[in-house]
């Protein structure tokens, strides 16, 4: 095999990127900070819009289905196409060159810059040559590096790293940057953005015509030809690879493939994800050094472009994450950056806080096996796991299971921290001592918050909890206890569901589930409502406690009343992705657990898509309201981004009489996530205040959801906001309307 690897080993937890205060007052700070927050929702908001004018009239779904078939495809032959790549090279006058780590691809630059007696470099966007640190390398060396890209030349000149894939300055402001080019030029520059860009193309003119060296990376590599691809917008890109005589390229082996067909399957969503266009301004083909063959057809090489390539192909963790079943899927990322313009969590605090090249979810597993775990600690745990990026992302990699998959291996390697195991491993994996806690813990809140009807406030360290919301007290009695274990069908039996409330409706909520049980009865349902069901387990499994997600999917699938009933219903969208995803993935295949999974997963049903899919309700199961009320719809995480729910709780609505109005960005993370609010309250509190401010704009009296966590968070922040708007569960909308 032609391919070089070095194994990685990792025990640098001493040695993590920063302490879990300084990131917190990172995080804080991040969150606080206005210009950020301002640039931010400029960029993203531009982003969403160019997108979707993008992809009008394109079927994404087939075309991110051949781009994952591509990549997965390419990933199986790496070694091959290799051997391929550098035998097609070689023939047309390319150097190739390995590097097992950051240090030797350093090493291989820089000789080939000092043989060639290069000072000055100019430099293409490479988010590989920021994952070796090159520039530092190449500055240490005493060569002259200027970043050619726009936005890297923005943080170059700011001293800082790339906080984006393709838009490495979306953290500045117009006015910052103006600011910025101000000290460059030496006079004041209005912050115009077409000034701003001309004043760049002034001051880089003369860079890219002294180089000696040109330096890129590729987005592509294609076996069968030798050919690096590289897909640009700005020009820089084919004047670095053009203009100096020499021309370096580094490149991930991920990015090899074997032929055109598999490049133009990447190439039609690259620039579509990646900047909201249609197809980018440039796209580079380069098959060896410049030549000619003008003079008697003789092949000369080095004509008016770069009398030398070189190819450095950088292992660095890449060819051990090829060979990981559990996370070489991460590898199929084409670095377009959808995945941070969509997520919450990056909207919040910008990329900077991630404190490493790669950003966001992708950047945390990236990070994990190009760095190392310990570097990857903190990054990972601020996921809020809302799969919305799974939704939007070209190759559909799923970032939030490799993101647990993270947290199960940072468990195994230096243990659980003893708080979250007790509460995970002794309360809530066995479902009476969780009983009797809450049990406790409602005697403890009827003696002392007696009066106080919502949890206003709490005290430090938990102040941060209620910043930007209000909590619900437990109710005085259990949905369990507030209702018998069969409710019989009012009139003809239709057939029988267990219902499967899940913890906060059971505890917090139990008005949501007597909703669901009453409407179900309305229509002909028999519900049984089991005794002694126990927590879902996500809670567990996001935190990467596997073993007691494990041990309650065992208890839960071994319910008589979910093996008995026809369907089992769900009005928790989290809940429903357990019992219909995660308990079969949990359980060992082949035992009879597997199997009661396997059963209970066909029986599941989220509570909207049921009745529109097997209940099949219609206006006439109905009473027509006297006035048609107008709300809007916020579509919980895990129903729209994991079980594909999403027109069917607003055709409920409809069918009940209510005007539906649409609010910006509906599929939004509210920022709850179950624990992740108690966790990280200053992101969860960034996130909902952009929720509410969509709920607001939609002049909806009345906000819907179909999950009880997202109604805690949306409810609990209008209450603190002061708005009139109310929150309720879609179950507690529709129920009074549904004739007998």
């Amino acid at each position: 095999m032609g391919v070089r690897r070095v194994r990685r080993t990792d025990d640098r937890f001493g040695a993590r990127i920063m302490s879990d205060r300084n990131f917190r007052k990172s995080i804080q700070k991040a969150v606080g900070n206005p210009n950020l927050s301002l640039a931010l929702e400029r960029a993203v908001c531009a982003y969403a819009e160019a997108r979707a004018e993008a992809l009008e009239g394109v079927d994404f779904e087939k075309l991110r289905a051949d781009l994952r078939a591509a990549k997965e495809a390419s990933l199986n032959r790496i070694p091959e196409l290799f051997d391929q790549f550098r035998r097609e090279a070689e023939r047309v006058g390319v150097q190739v060159y390995q590097a097992a780590d950051a240090e030797e691809a350093n090493r291989i630059v820089i000789e080939l810059a000092q043989s060639h007696g290069a000072r000055k470099i100019v430099k293409a966007k490479s988010m590989l040559s920021e994952e070796i640190e090159l520039n530092r390398h190449l500055a240490d060396a005493g060569l002259d590096v200027t970043e050619t890209d726009l936005g890297e030349w923005i943080c170059q000149l700011a001293g800082e790293g790339p906080s984006h894939f393709t838009a490495p300055a979306i953290h500045k402001t117009r006015e910052e940057i103006a600011d910025l080019f101000s000290k460059v030029v030496g006079h004041e520059v209005e912050p115009d953005i077409s000034g701003l860009v001309e004043i760049a193309r002034q001051q880089m003119r003369q860079a890219f015509i002294e180089a000696d060296l040109g330096i890129s990376g590729a987005n592509i590599a294609i076996a069968d030809t030798g050919t690096i691809v590289i897909v640009s917008n700005e020009g820089n890109a084919r004047l670095v690879t053009s203009l100096p005589d020499v021309h370096i390229a580094l490149v991930g082996y991920e990015k090899l493939v074997p032929s055109i067909d598999e490049a133009t399957a990447i190439i039609k969503l690259l620039s579509k994800s990646g900047t909201g266009q249609k197809m980018t301004s440039y796209v580079s083909f380069i098959t060896g050094p410049s030549r000619t063959s003008d003079i008697e057809k003789t092949l000369t090489l080095g004509c008016h472009g770069p009398r030398e390539l070189h190819v450095v192909f950088v292992d660095n963790g890449r060819l051990d994450l090829i060979d990981d079943p559990e996370f070489r899927e991460c590898l199929y990322c084409v670095k377009c950056g959808a995945c941070l313009c969509t997520c919450p969590v990056y909207r919040s605090v910008g990329g900077h806080v991630f404190g490493h090249t790669y950003v966001g979810g992708i950047g945390a597993i990236l990070t994990a096996f190009h760095a190392g775990l310990a570097d990857a600690e903190d990054i990972v745990n601020i996921c809020a796991a809302c799969r919305r990026c799974m939704s939007y992302c070209p190759a559909k990699i799923d970032i939030p299971r490799m993101i647990v998959g993270l947290r199960r291996k940072l468990i195994e390697s230096r243990g659980q921290p003893w708080l979250q195991r007790l509460i995970l491993r002794n309360v809530v994996a066995n479902p009476g001592r969780l009983n009797a806690l809450v049990g406790y813990a409602r005697l403890a809140q009827g003696l002392f918050l007696r009066k106080a009807g919502t949890i206003k406030g709490l005290p430090f360290p938990f102040s941060g909890v209620t910043a930007s919301r209000n909590l619900p007290m437990l109710a005085d009695k259990p949905l369990r206890e507030r209702l018998p274990e069969v409710s019989r069908a009012k009139g003809k039996k239709l057939g029988t569901v267990a219902f499967y409330p899940g913890c906060v409706i059971d505890y917090i909520y139990p008005q949501i589930g007597e909703a669901v049980v009453g409407v179900l009865t309305k229509l002909g349902w028999q519900v049984r409502l089991p005794r002694d069901q126990g927590c879902c387990g996500i809670p567990a499994l996001m935190k990467g406690d596997v073993e007691t997600a494990r041990v309650l999917a065992r208890y839960n699938v071994n319910i008589a009343d979910f093996e008995s009933a026809d369907y089992v219903i769900a009005a928790c969208p989290t809940c429903a992705v357990a019992l219909k995803e995660e308990f079969g993935r949990l359980l060992k295949p082949g035992t009879p657990d597997a199997e009661r999974a396997a059963r209970l997963a066909s029986k599941i049903h989220d509570f909207a898509e049921f009745l529109i899919n097997i209940a099949q309700v219609t206006g006439g199961n109905f009473r027509k309201p006297e006035s048609q009320d107008r709300v809007t719809y916020h579509d919980p995480c895990h129903a729209k981004h994991s079980l594909g729910i999403s027109a069917e709780p607003r055709k409920v609505l409809e069918l009940a009489g209510y005007e539906v109005v649409e609010m910006p960005e509906s599929d939004e993370c509210c920022g709850f996530a179950g624990s992740y609010s108690i966790s990280y309250p200053e992101i969860s509190g960034a996130i909902l205040e952009r929720k509410l401010k969509s709920v607001l704009s939609s002049g909806a009296s009345v906000v819907v959801t179909a999950c009880p966590g997202c109604l805690l968070q949306l409810r609990g922040g209008l209450e603190k906001a002061g708005s009139e708007t109310r929150a309720v569960h879609l179950a507690e909308a529709i129920a009074e309307r549904v004739k007998r």
